[in-house]
């Protein structure tokens, strides 16, 4: 697994404590775009020196292999943070599967950004971390991110109703998936080729 990445506009990075700044500033100033969707945090997670042991947390956590964090830069524009990439609850074994998440700065939303970022995470899960499946659970009113998902070949496999409590309320979600197939692949190399290039640190 490699610390960073490049698309065509942006430098994937995965945690690290020295971000506790921009992190802390990316959460502040998109706290309300994304309660709509996530349990709401407490005061201090705002905070750059809770964001630092965080980081440190979500680091060993990739260490370990578990949960693979990553932040977003937009090329040439380092020290601002506008997005984040997330690979988590890494199973092998009978299940060989991979959850992907991703937020965009709610003033980025809209010029594909997101879906970017969800093409790389998912090559990432299936060509370096060796993941079978990559899945993601959607609340049914998140029409844009169910709309990258689409076009990172994810498709619907379920509902799930009452799935998740966020914020006081039992929240529906629709189970999206992929799955690794030769095909699938291949179409995978064509959509990224220019696109995504590993960069070693």
């Amino acid at each position: 697994m490699r610390k960073r990445y490049t698309t065509s506009r942006m430098i994937i990075r995965m945690a690290d404590p020295a971000f506790a700044r921009m992190t802390a500033e990316f959460f502040a100033e998109n706290r309300e775009s994304f309660e709509k969707y996530e349990e709401k945090r407490p005061e201090e997670f705002f905070l750059p020196e809770f964001q630092e042991i965080w980081l440190d947390i979500q680091r060993e956590k990739a260490k370990k292999g578990e949960w693979y964090s990553f932040y977003l830069f937009e090329k040439g524009k380092p020290h601002k943070v506008i997005g984040t990439l997330s690979l988590s609850q890494i199973q092998y074994g009978s299940l060989c599967s991979g959850v992907i998440g991703y937020r965009i700065d709610r003033l980025r939303q809209g010029e594909g950004l997101g879906t970017e970022a969800a093409r790389e995470g998912t090559r990432i899960g299936f060509e370096e971390l060796h993941l079978h499946r990559m899945e993601a659970d959607v609340m049914p009113e998140n029409i844009a991110s169910l709309r990258v998902l689409e076009k990172c070949g994810y498709e619907k496999e379920g509902y799930f109703r009452e799935y998740l409590k966020i914020n006081g309320k039992w929240e529906d979600h629709i189970h999206m998936a992929v799955i690794r197939t030769e095909e699938r692949t291949k179409k995978q190399e064509i959509a990224v080729v220019n696109q995504s290039k590993i960069a070693i640190i």
